[in-house]
């Protein structure tokens, strides 16, 4: 595995294949059911060769503030389990081996993205993006995971960026104004109640600054964004464990509580998330997709029984 992740020629390639062999044997029986869960997965196979990182995702924070090294294994297999279930093959090896989906928005000026979490793939194994095509800059990021709860399968969000620099802000007022009052999270947001829609997920479950994965370094980073207060403007609640759980279908707000003059607005910024929500179907709706057939690692044969409680308790 080792000589797999890092070839010859990489940036230190010698000392991270020694680490890499160091963990594996701390841990080595964790480690042989880890590579027979990924081996079981057709999916996970196709991307492993695609990005050998993803043999050493368990070996590093992931997820959550705290989890351990068999935690961070059933998040990350749980994820492709269901996602080799309910998502056509098709879809999958375009969402991960061919550059993800894209759909321009606003003219062009902007682009709707799912793909993998790219640079932060501590926070998820997916990722809807909101690019502003002009410039090249990301103005939000959501990183998630699906993960089996209690009654089904659930989204755990591990993480939602935003842009960097001194016109970051005029990049975000720009872009709200041109989507009718949404905001680049807001437009994120309403691709994962789509996406969460469109494969029956349960619930989906937010982290909160606390819990943040970010928070799990020698020197801890400073979370900035607001988690929790974002969360609840989705209807959240608070979970005993401090992340904040989110229902898929959220009513809308009855346009006739506003005053007249902010209902057209208030349409048209109904009309631009209906939108947005209706490319996330469309791409999960592909004709002459098959879904994967390829069985899913059976996770309790691989991995002592644990409940969800590690992320959504």
């Amino acid at each position: 595995m080792s000589a797999f992740c890092h070839p010859p020629g990489g940036r230190k390639w010698w000392l991270r294949r020694i680490k890499l062999i160091g963990s594996s044997a701390f841990r080595h029986k964790a480690v042989r059911s880890w590579l027979q869960a990924v081996g079981s997965c057709a999916l996970m196979q196709r991307v492993a060769l695609a990005r050998p990182a993803l043999l050493e995702r368990p070996f590093r924070p992931l997820g959550a503030y705290g989890l351990r090294f068999r935690e961070r294994m059933r998040i990350v297999l749980e994820h492709y389990r269901i996602l080799n279930t309910l998502v056509p093959l098709a879809l999958n090896e375009r969402i991960y081996l061919a550059g993800g989906l894209e759909c321009p928005v606003g003219e062009g000026r902007y682009a709707l993205h799912l793909a993998d979490s790219g640079p932060n793939p501590k926070e998820g194994e997916l990722a809807f993006y909101w690019r502003d095509t002009a410039t090249g800059v990301c103005l939000s990021q959501l990183s998630f995971y699906l993960v089996q709860g209690m009654t089904g399968p659930e989204i755990f969000v591990g993480g939602l960026q935003g842009p960097m620099g001194e016109n970051s802000r005029d990049l975000i007022r720009e872009a709200t104004k041109a989507c009718e009052g949404l905001r680049p999270k807001d437009v994120v947001m309403e691709a994962l109640l789509a996406f969460a829609a469109a494969l029956d997920v349960q619930r989906i479950v937010g982290v909160c600054r606390n819990n943040h994965v970010g928070r799990q370094r020698n020197t801890p980073r400073e979370i900035l964004c607001d988690y929790e207060g974002f969360w609840m403007e989705s209807g959240g609640e608070p979970l005993a464990c401090g992340n904040v759980a989110m229902p898929v279908s959220q009513p809308r707000r009855d346009v006739m509580e506003l005053p007249s003059k902010k209902r057209s607005a208030y349409r048209r910024k109904l009309a631009q998330a209906e939108s947005i929500q209706a490319t996330v179907r469309d791409w999960l709706a592909a004709p002459g997709a098959v879904p994967a057939m390829t069985p899913a690692p059976v996770l309790t044969q691989v991995i002592a029984p644990a409940g969800p409680e590690a992320l959504a308790a």
